[in-house]
């Protein structure tokens, strides 16, 4: 991302500064983890109004049967107000393919109601991103900034 603004403000003419906003990283450990976007400690400090927080706690499809005994984490932070789809985090087999698609999305602003409108991918873990639908707790944000 910096290679390429450099490269389109010193070569193309179009000056172009990096864009550090939701940028996905992840921790290659076992488990994986990733993360893009606010954490919910981040969105309560940051943003202003409630904050729906979604978590997803479950062993996958394809461990269930082989009997591995791994879980995965999952939580989605939410702007409550304009719906919009503030933070992604995911502990677990996969996680850093997961997010590079998720970060997409936050990318893009994309909104819960967006999330909840996609088909998923079944049987995947990755699934499970669209298909939360009951928020596990409701939280307060006491910064200044709306969505």
């Amino acid at each position: 991302m910096e290679g390429m603004a450099f490269a389109k403000t010193c070569f193309g003419g179009q000056p172009t500064k990096p864009d550090y906003q939701n940028v996905a990283s992840a921790v290659f450990c076992q488990p994986p983890l990733a993360s893009v976007g606010l954490t919910e400690e981040q969105a309560v400090t940051e943003l202003s109004g409630p904050i729906d927080v979604y978590v997803s706690k479950f062993k996958p499809m394809k461990y269930t049967i082989s009997g591995r005994d791994e879980r995965t984490l999952m939580k989605l932070i939410v702007h409550h107000e304009s719906d919009r789809v503030v933070g992604a985090h995911l502990v677990g087999p996969d996680a850093a393919e997961i997010m590079q698609g998720l970060a997409i999305a936050l990318k893009c602003a994309a909104t819960k109601a967006q999330f909840d409108a996609t088909v998923g991918i079944h049987p995947s873990a990755a699934e499970e991103f669209v298909t939360m639908r009951t928020r596990t707790r409701q939280v307060q944000g006491v910064g200044n900034a709306k969505l």
